[in-house]
């Protein structure tokens, strides 16, 4: 077994996140699980909800990550100028906004018979402008109209591409110290939500790379039963802590960082000793991006009727994993199709 935490750790620790939100986003509140008729069974509803909102702590799990990988990768190269640095930056940049734009055109194909557009983003030219913004994944931004309201994490993405570089010079030159830095950040200077919500998260990725954290977790060496007795303790743990309504409503952006640490370590070592589960995860971990991109109009907009038509929460929960992974993957096939085909036509007319 490798002893560093490597990029099928990582995706098993993102397919647990994306199962988080899946739960997160269909059982979000009373009023939803109680219109659609939901049995939750054998959970009392205070204790199925708790659980369920739980989940959204899937975007802190994203952001660590991000951070993480964006600052392992940096540190392998060595020294290199802020020019080179940034000139990653922007093919990483790129890179996303462009498969953001195939996703969006994807949904377009398929379903444009379902969208009001002039309702939307305006029957005149300058709606035309709004649906490019929205197609680039800057609605968020420009505070312009979306197409689907969970893509709000597209700025949250392309915003950590351009700051991790910063966070990781300021880890390098202050080490921990950057986490309290960051801690007081909030207080002296005005943040977006976002980035006052998930700053301090980011910052734990970058600390959590230059200190080898994961590494040093994957290596400890536990009875593999106590490893998982713990784990299931502290997951319960984290659960009651987080969701209590005083640390959910004022301390959330602090608690949401060590949290985010301990699932990676819950689901990307420990349950990625199990051969079977770690397969699955890593699986659904390669294709959690196009997942948390395309379950809303699953669940929500498009096929609501058929994601919630057995009631029963397991039975819908399978449905959605299932239709958004299998949309995910289509996708991605004919994305590599397209490539193989542009390849062999630059070969046969360019060279």
């Amino acid at each position: 077994m490798e002893k560093t935490f490597t990029v099928k750790n990582t995706n098993m620790a993102k397919g647990f996140a994306i199962l988080l939100l899946l739960l997160y986003h269909l059982f979000e509140t009373e009023e939803l699980v109680a219109s659609l008729g939901v049995n939750y069974a054998p959970l009392s509803l205070n204790t199925f909800l708790m659980f369920s909102r739980f989940g959204n702590i899937c975007v802190a799990v994203f952001v660590f990550l991000t951070a993480f990988g964006i600052s392992n990768g940096l540190m392998a190269q060595g020294e290199i100028t802020i020019k080179e640095t940034y000139a990653q930056a922007a093919k990483r940049l790129t890179k996303l906004m462009a498969n953001f734009a195939v996703l969006y055109l994807s949904v377009n194909l398929l379903w444009w018979y379902k969208f009001d557009y002039g309702a939307l983003y305006g029957m005149n030219k300058q709606g035309i402008v709004l649906a490019l913004t929205d197609a680039l994944g800057l609605s968020q931004f420009f505070d312009t109209p979306t197409l689907n309201m969970t893509w709000w994490y597209m700025e949250v993405a392309y915003l950590l591409i351009l700051l991790v570089p910063v966070l990781n010079w300021l880890v390098k030159k202050t080490g921990n110290i950057a986490m309290l830095l960051i801690c007081f950040l909030p207080f002296v200077v005005t943040l977006s939500d976002s980035m006052q919500r998930y700053l301090l998260v980011a910052v734990f990725g970058v600390c959590a790379a230059h200190g080898k954290w994961l590494d040093r977790l994957k290596n400890q060496r536990l009875n593999p039963l106590l490893q998982w007795v713990l784990c299931i303790a502290g997951f319960i743990v984290c659960v009651m802590l987080r969701q209590n309504y005083i640390i959910h409503t004022y301390y959330i952006w602090l608690t949401d960082a060590p949290i985010a640490l301990f699932l990676i370590y819950f689901a990307g070592v420990v349950m990625g000793r199990v051969p079977v589960l770690r397969d699955i995860l890593a699986f659904i971990g390669k294709h959690s991006r196009n997942i948390f991109l395309i379950h809303t109009f699953f669940y929500q907009s498009l096929w609501q009727q058929f994601i919630y038509r057995f009631r029963y929460a397991g039975i819908t929960f399978l449905l959605l994993l299932i239709t958004s992974l299998l949309y995910s993957m289509l996708l991605e096939f004919i994305k590599q199709a397209a490539v193989r085909g542009y390849g062999k036509l630059s070969a046969k007319y360019f060279h």
